[in-house]
């Protein structure tokens, strides 16, 4: 095995290898991917960002890769970390299904001689699955020191049986409100229908009117819709472009007097589905358009084949999708370290961490508190 450090500049030399990957890794990260990574990095000038690949010497065939950048652990340590961001909250390695131990170990001692690190972070890893076995592995035959820190559940589904018995967890009351509000939407701005798009052409056309719905709301408002930076509306552009022409794109929509009364952008990697994008016409809020159409992505999700569980990629505890999506994926930062300045540097960072979170979570409940508040006002 070897290590390949390259910058997505010089991607093109190896794209076939690191599609290649993506397509087979142990556990899917469409975010780490080429039709992800490449046009997020073009677009939206986050820094210097290095990818960080092991190779199988005898065929050329990646074995390992991770995108890292320098970033702050939380409110003031620098680290080295994973490049998993709010677009792509997802920090799961790719690693081929028999890289094993040894080929991540060989990626984190490349990583450190890189650059200069003992403590590397990878956030949002998924906790229930393989990959954070392989890292269990690594700390028991390496020197690498591997800790959790900042664990967190956000809602999503199972496929089967299991998604089934969640989607009839729904309280009865809360059921019988979608149904009314949906009749009362279908009847005060027909047709209310839903519709699901996945070819390319589809898609794209209607990704366009989901910039511009969800611009219209409060994301709008407080500039972080998509379409309010022209390097966010492109990366999106290329990004949901790429995709589609691979079939891995579903855009739901809710449709209330011929527009979109709410639309949800989903990207599914081989058995896995995540909901990446939701917006709602705020207009039509007494109808619950969003709650709505998450129940009626849940469905079509789980009468496509081939589905093993679904991400809602939000934050835990979501006050809509949380009670629609009863389903959990557990997830937390990983702190990687090594040699007694690491061990070091690793403690700093998971207080650093946990400080973040903590200031994280009072701001999410005095926001919420707020919005209950205005709302008592508007009744």
């Amino acid at each position: 095995m070897s290590v390949l450090l390259f910058s997505a500049g010089e991607a093109a030399a190896h794209l076939a290898q690191w599609r290649a990957l993506a397509e087979t890794a142990l556990e899917p990260n469409p975010f780490f991917g080429p039709d992800f990574l490449l046009p997020y990095l073009a677009h939206m000038k986050i820094g210097e960002v290095a990818l960080l690949a092991v190779r199988d010497e005898a065929d050329g065939a990646f074995l390992a890769l991770v995108p890292f950048h320098r970033r702050r652990a939380g409110l003031a340590v620098p680290v080295t970390s994973a490049c998993a961001g709010d677009y792509g909250p997802l920090g799961t390695p790719l690693l081929a299904p028999a890289a094993g131990p040894a080929a991540l170990a060989l990626l984190l001692d490349a990583a450190a001689r890189a650059f200069g690190a003992s403590t590397l972070l990878f956030p949002w890893l998924r906790t229930d699955g393989p990959v954070s076995g392989v890292f269990d592995a690594l700390a028991r035959e390496s020197g690498w020191h591997v800790a959790r820190t900042a664990p967190g559940m956000r809602a999503g589904h199972a496929a089967g049986p299991a998604g089934e018995e969640q989607f009839r967890l729904i309280g009865t009351r809360r059921r019988k409100e979608l149904g009314r509000q949906l009749r009362r939407l279908q009847e005060a701005h027909p047709p209310g229908r839903f519709e699901s798009l996945s070819t390319a052409q589809e898609v794209e056309a209607a990704f366009e009117r989901f910039l511009a719905l969800e611009a219209s709301g409060w994301k709008g408002r407080r500039g972080t819709a998509l379409a309010c930076r022209p390097e966010r509306a492109a990366f999106a552009r290329a990004f949901v472009s790429a995709m589609a022409a691979r079939g891995q794109i579903r855009i739901d929509t809710l449709e209330a007097d011929g527009a979109p009364a709410a639309m949800l952008v989903t990207v599914r990697d081989r058995d896995r589905v995540f909901a990446w994008k939701i917006a709602h016409d705020e207009r039509l809020a007494r109808f619950s358009p969003g709650a709505q159409l998450a129940r009626r992505t849940m469905r079509c999700t789980l009468d496509e084949a081939g589905v093993s569980d679904t991400d809602s990629l939000a934050i835990p505890d979501h006050p809509m999708i949380a009670p629609l999506w009863r389903g959990t994926v557990p997830y937390a930062t990983l702190v990687v370290s090594k040699g007694p300045v690491g061990a070091l540097r690793g403690a700093l960072a998971r207080l650093d961490i946990a400080a973040d979170s903590h200031l994280r979570r009072l701001a999410r409940a005095a926001l919420a508190r707020l919005r209950r508040i205005r709302a008592s006002g508007r009744d």
